[in-house]
């Protein structure tokens, strides 16, 4: 079992494995860029840090560490975050997009 997710990549695009870790309740510890802060929202749902920063990212590790109370709340923002990306949600938002398109159009 993990308490916390890091994802120090700066090449990451859309992390399926930081939503994984996300839909599993964890807060994350995330590189601030790419589409990482896409995912994270700085002290909602985890921390972001600058690429290459490895003290911020041990500050926010710690901050994570030490808080249980702290990482409880910071997993069910995730989890409510990880559901925007979900499959329905989704598959709703590029119907309704299609709808528009359409509509003006005619």
């Amino acid at each position: 079992a993990a308490d916390v997710f890091a994802m120090p990549s700066e090449a990451e695009l859309l992390s399926i494995a930081t939503l994984q870790a996300m839909a599993a309740g964890l807060p994350v510890l995330a590189a601030d860029c790419r589409a990482l802060p896409e995912l994270v929202e700085h002290g909602i749902n985890g921390y972001l840090f600058r690429p290459g920063d490895a003290e911020s990212a041990a500050h926010w590790l710690r901050a994570l560490a030490c808080d249980g109370e702290l990482r409880t709340r910071m997993g069910r923002a995730s989890m409510e975050r990880a559901q925007e990306h979900a499959l329905p949600t989704t598959i709703s938002e590029y119907e309704e997009l299609y709808d528009r398109v359409l509509t003006s159009r005619r």
